[in-house]
């Protein structure tokens, strides 16, 4: 099913588009350098606006849910513009979600393992949704919604599966760099990046 939303905001209110610094090249042949250089978050961490503020946890939080959604076209974002950095991002484009239930494409999941650090709010967060309380939830949710069932039992299926790999590769990340590093108090100051 095809689905489209318009979004109207004031003027007072204009986005800036960004380019996600872990986008896919789209051309045969070319990888980005994120796909080949496994040291490619030491660089984003240098850069402007995921040098200091909350963006690129912002970043990170936005992977986990496109890989539990199986969106691997997170090419862009947006942010109100004239922000420096400061607000939050605004994810316009989801339309590959939910396509193949049975492909999950670790690669999205890219900004976590390669900077190894996850907000705790979003950590406590999946930790709770664990052992079918995600799914329960979507289906709850969607259980009165006029084109119910939205997503197929394969598809739920599939988002729990999918939030045991996030599950895995936290664990992971706690394993080499120690929970202390991996796990990142929501108002903490993010200079260090």
């Amino acid at each position: 099913m095809e689905g489209s939303v318009t979004l109207w905001l004031p003027d007072v209110w204009p986005l800036q588009k960004h380019r996600h610094p872990w986008g896919r090249t789209y051309r045969e042949g070319k990888l980005a350098r994120w796909e080949y250089d496994e040291s490619y978050c030491d660089a984003v961490k240098k850069t402007s606006p995921y040098d200091s503020g909350p963006r690129l946890l912002d970043i990170i939080d936005t992977a986990v849910f496109d890989y539990l959604i199986g969106n691997a076209d997170r090419h862009h974002y947006e942010s109100f513009q004239d922000d420096e950095g400061a607000s939050m991002l605004i994810l316009l484009d989801n339309a590959k979600s939910f396509g193949n239930p049975s492909l999950d494409e670790r690669s999205i999941l890219a900004p976590l393992y390669q900077c190894c650090i996850i907000r705790v709010s979003t950590w406590n967060r999946l930790n709770y949704l664990k052992n079918g309380v995600l799914k329960s939830a979507l289906k709850s949710a969607m259980a009165h919604d006029p084109i119910f069932p939205v997503l197929s039992d394969p598809h739920l299926d599939a988002v729990d599966q999918r939030l045991l790999s996030v599950l895995v590769t936290v664990k992971q990340c706690t394993d080499q760099f120690g929970m202390d590093t991996v796990l990142v108090e929501d108002r903490m100051p993010l200079s260090h990046l």
